[in-house]
């Protein structure tokens, strides 16, 4: 088969202009975002129709439903007042043949903003919802094969189906749970009709701790199928989609990897793919198409099996067996990245490529990851054949090696699983790079709901790789009027918060994708990475061991309500530096009812992600009063350059908290004073004098006298004590030759300033001026 997947489509569902009116002014009510806490059923089928029903928070209303998926989205035109319930609101989706089956995620816009990302499935197997109340064998609900059921696990218990087998026929479960944010760890049991255990799986290869197995009946009769949490814990947060049909049982593709523009035929691994054949993909050129959701059926079967495939801006290769020995090593161009297979136990696979002297590369595993369950060990010979490099683990990811080359020559990457396993399954993928020092960043949102005429935040983690300068960092693709205050990690630190504003006219309803980038200037190269929204997804789902590599880098923005009270700051940047301090005033623009003092703190708390030395002075703006000054101070400590800073505000009035931050405050830490001599080539005669200017560019924060040595003037000639006055920006010094002093020229005349702040003394020299004794 083949799925042509240029296309990535999301729907658009507009509500009347009467309905959103009713429902958000003569309510009196201002609309907050929306939120999903379940879906009914848990999936979709590719060319078919489908009712699916959002259950949570503010889905009044709703203007938009956006898909990871191509899909036609209604209001479903069978339900009363449907889109006037705000816990409760159904859509109508039609998706076209070729949408591709896995895990993916939908979120709903309202006038008050978009929801959190939330899983959906699309699956070709048919739903039915689990009975609930068959939690024992005796009670075991009644299912036809192929199909799925939706269910909920309750503690303590598990759920029970029945259904008749063939002889001869193949059937796969499959149970999803974690892989699609369930906090259900499950077990999957299948018994023959008296109960008796045939098959029991945990932990399947692969699926991040859900189960899975494949049986072939040997004869017709009455079985069942048994879920449970293998911890015997449950409720409403654990959800579970049993699959059970003849799709193969599916890992990855193989390659893993495919590079965007481009066309290839992919095979698949996994546990169970006889009868499977290779699919066609064609590719989007696409630069934010990260990864792609493709689906495995056997030839003539009914059902599919789910995998991913990582879409990347560089070439990919396929090993080629042999190459166990050193002799068959497939012979590469250094910079491609490499995929293969274990083929069995034992299997090492061997990549030899040519590489020049100096040259530096980094060879990063890629396997648990994107769900193949390779354990991926590397290890890199040179020339010689003596091992120079090896890689295991990296925390729950794949080893790297980074290695500078020393010598021109072949070196042999070699390729295994770390526990010498092998199979259909073992999979594995090579990213193969140029070094290049730099960093990863993470938000810790998916989605910015920015109130009009106000402020968002989010938090943005940077891991950093031999490069400890700043970044700067700013949300692009936004929709018009929105802007990204210039934000900046500075060097050494990890974390900033960056702040969105929207204008005061900014409605909501369009869902937005935008990006996160932080850049640097790291030797010639200008270092560029975008952030994955991985730990919002991970603390939003029950602490996913791994997202869906499809959908991991969705972050979009919508404009939200008016809020009750907006902080500015004045000014929005401010500059001191080390032994230095000054003030920025923090402005409150309060709405009706807006009286009580607001509380203002540094986030992340305690120190607001702020360097060691670098603190604030920070008070409430006052009950019926509407600024405060916060003073900030840095210690001789701190290093020079730019820094963001984000306070939050807290207005608490009849227990109720209302939230807002200021709009990020740049922090630029400069200098003292800079010093400058002229004339830059100034001449005397001997017995002679001549009158230097120095002038002083100052810092805002410092104002004090300045004392001025010289330094480095010729034999015979003298400057008298000079200092540039407080308040002032320059002096007139006049230099002596004495008769007999030294007739020559000089090119390092500078000038060293001293100033005083408190006990701080604060130094700066000059630049160097030519000096000219005639």
């Amino acid at each position: 088969m083949k799925i042509d997947l240029r296309f990535n489509r999301f729907s658009l569902c507009l509500m009347s202009f009467c309905c959103l009116w009713v429902a958000n002014h003569v309510q009196g009510q201002t609309p907050a975002p929306p939120s999903i806490g379940s879906t009914t059923p848990f999936a979709v089928a590719p060319g078919g129709t489908t009712d699916i029903t959002l259950r949570g928070g503010n889905l009044a209303a709703p203007t938009e439903l956006w898909t990871s998926f191509p899909a036609d989205a209604v209001l479903s035109p069978d339900v009363a007042n449907n889109g006037a319930n705000a816990g409760e609101v159904v859509y109508r989706m039609t998706l076209p043949p070729d949408a591709p089956v896995g895990v993916h995620a939908l979120r709903i816009a309202t006038a008050g903003g978009i929801s959190p990302l939330k899983f959906v499935i699309v699956d070709d197997l048919p739903t039915v919802p689990s009975v609930g109340n068959n939690t024992a064998a005796t009670a075991a609900q009644s299912i036809t094969i192929p199909t799925a059921v939706d269910g909920t696990i309750a503690a303590l218990t598990g759920q029970y189906f029945k259904f008749t087998g063939a002889a001869g026929q193949q059937v796969t479960f499959e149970v999803l749970g974690k892989r699609f944010g369930s906090a259900l760890d499950p077990m999957l049991r299948l018994l023959d009709g008296n109960g008796h255990e045939i098959l029991y799986n945990d932990d399947a290869v692969g699926l991040h701790g859900d189960a899975r197995f494949t049986h072939t009946f040997e004869a017709a009769g009455d079985y069942m199928v048994e879920v449970r949490d293998i911890r015997f814990q449950g409720g409403g947060n654990f959800p579970y989609r049993l699959r059970i049909g003849d799709f193969p049982a599916v890992n990855v593709t193989v390659p893993m990897g495919i590079k965007a523009g481009s066309s290839a035929s992919v095979l698949f691994a996994g546990e169970q793919i006889e009868n499977v054949g290779p699919v066609s993909l064609v590719v989007s050129d696409d630069p934010l198409l990260t990864a792609l959701a493709v689906g495995a059926k056997r030839q003539g079967g009914a059902s599919s099996g789910f995998a991913t495939i990582t879409v990347s801006s560089d070439s990919e290769i396929l090993e080629t067996e042999p190459n166990n020995a050193p002799e068959q090593s497939n012979r590469v161009e250094l910079g491609v990245h490499l995929n293969g297979r274990f083929e069995a136990a034992g299997d090492v696979d061997r990549f030899i490529f040519t590489a020049k002297k100096d040259q530096q590369f980094v060879f990063t595993g890629v396997t648990r990851r994107q769900g193949s369950p390779t354990d991926l060990y590397l290890r890199l010979f040179n020339p010689a054949g003596a091992q120079v490099a090896a890689a295991e683990d990296n925390g729950v990811a794949e080893g790297f090696i980074n290695y500078k080359f020393p010598e021109d020559g072949d070196y042999t990457l070699q390729a295994e699983d770390l526990h010498r396993r092998g199979g259909s399954p073992f999979a594995y993928r090579v990213k193969v790079a140029p070094y290049q020092p730099g960093f990863t960043l993470e938000a810790t949102a998916d989605v910015l709901n920015i109130p009009a005429g106000g402020t968002a935040m989010v938090t943005v983690n940077a891991v950093r790789l031999d490069y400890s300068g700043p970044i700067q960092v700013a949300a692009v693709d936004l929709p018009d009027g929105f802007t990204s205050v210039p934000t900046v990690i500075g060097t050494g630190l990890a974390t900033v918060v960056l702040t969105v504003n929207a204008p005061a006219d900014a409605t909501g309803g369009k869902v937005n994708k935008i990006r996160i980038v932080g850049k640097a200037r790291i030797g010639e190269a200008e270092v560029q990475s975008r952030a994955s929204v991985t730990p919002a997804l991970q603390a939003a789902n029950n602490a996913m061991p791994f997202t869906p590599p499809n959908v991991d880098s969705s972050l979009v923005a919508s404009a939200a309500a008016k809020p009750a009270y907006v902080l500015k700051t004045d000014p929005p940047e401010i500059i001191f530096g080390q032994d230095l301090s000054t003030t920025v005033k923090i402005v409150a623009e309060r709405g009706e009812g807006v009286t009580e003092a607001i509380a203002l703190a540094l986030t992340p708390a305690p120190m607001g992600g702020l360097p060691a030395g670098l603190t604030a002075t920070v008070a409430p703006i006052a009950k019926d009063t509407n600024e405060i000054a916060v003073t900030f101070a840095a210690t001789n400590a701190v290093p020079l350059g730019d820094y963001t800073v984000v306070l939050v505000g807290t207005h608490t009035k009849e227990n109720v908290n209302i939230v807002q931050p200021t709009p990020g405050i740049t922090l630029k830490l400069q200098g003292p004073f800079q010093l400058a001599i002229g004339p830059a080539d100034a001449k005397v005669v001997k017995g002679g004098n001549v009158t230097i200017k120095v002038t002083a560019v100052r810092n805002p924060a410092y104002n004090g006298a300045i004392n001025l040595t010289f330094q480095n003037l010729p034999a015979g000639v003298t400057a008298p004590a000079a200092a540039i006055a407080e308040g002032q920006n320059e002096v007139e010094v006049i230099l002596t030759a004495a008769a007999d002093a030294a007739v020559g020229e000089i090119n390092n005349l500078t000038v060293t300033g001293e100033g005083m702040n408190g006990a701080a003394k604060l130094t700066s020299v000059s630049g160097a001026a030519k000096f000219i004794v005639e």
